[in-house]
């Protein structure tokens, strides 16, 4: 079977996970290293990623998180933040972005003009800053749990938690970060139930 196919066969959203089974640190890595690369619209990257395995600080957001036992129970529990304010087109952070792809001044300018229309007449219209960024985190959370189910490790994406609890919790500086979405790694207990999903011919058309 191709090993991609193998993981994502293998992950499931882990309810009960073993609080006794620890990721390796290089394992947790990897995992990270995942999630870096994955990529974003324009390339903009506007995310970063809290990888928490304080046992106090997981008690402390587990409240939040409708006290879930996955966030104390987990090995670890990833955070994932996006950068809304990264998403104005008047951010010089813009500029910087494509700047790092060795381009002519000209070239760069052009990538901007080309964002700035891009969000001004399909995403503002549309979404906030900060819907428009997470979409770009759950590319990142994908890979996340990919990576992690391609070393035997399991998972558990969570939308279930109050965002400004979590953020305090967290002590966030929500002026310049907001969690778009929580994940947790770790060993599941049991095995899961039966994959379920459509089948090809009811979801997936070739033109």
């Amino acid at each position: 079977m191709n090993p991609v196919i193998k993981a994502l066969n293998f992950r499931h959203a882990c309810k009960a996970f073993d609080p006794d089974r620890k990721i390796a640190r290089n394992q947790i890595q990897t995992i990270m290293e995942a999630a870096r690369l994955s990529p974003s619209s324009f390339g903009l990257e506007a995310w970063r990623f809290l990888v928490i395995s304080s046992e106090d600080v997981k008690r402390k957001l587990r409240p939040a998180c409708w006290n879930q036992p996955q966030i104390t129970d987990a090995s670890h529990v990833i955070v994932v933040l996006c950068r809304p304010d990264l998403a104005d087109p008047a951010d010089p952070y813009i500029r910087k972005n494509f700047q790092r792809r060795d381009l002519t001044e000209e070239a760069v300018q052009i990538y901007v003009d080309k964002y700035k229309n891009h969000m001004e007449t399909e995403v503002f219209p549309r979404m906030s800053a900060y819907a428009w960024c997470s979409k770009q985190c759950y590319i990142a959370l994908a890979n996340i749990m990919t990576a992690a189910a391609a070393q035997g490790i399991d998972s558990c994406p969570i939308e279930g938690f109050e965002k400004d609890p979590a953020e305090k919790a967290l002590g966030i500086d929500t002026d310049t970060y907001e969690i778009s979405v929580i994940a947790t790694l770790g060993f599941r207990l049991k095995d899961p139930p039966k994959k379920n999903r459509w089948p090809a011919s009811q979801t997936i058309e070739y033109i």
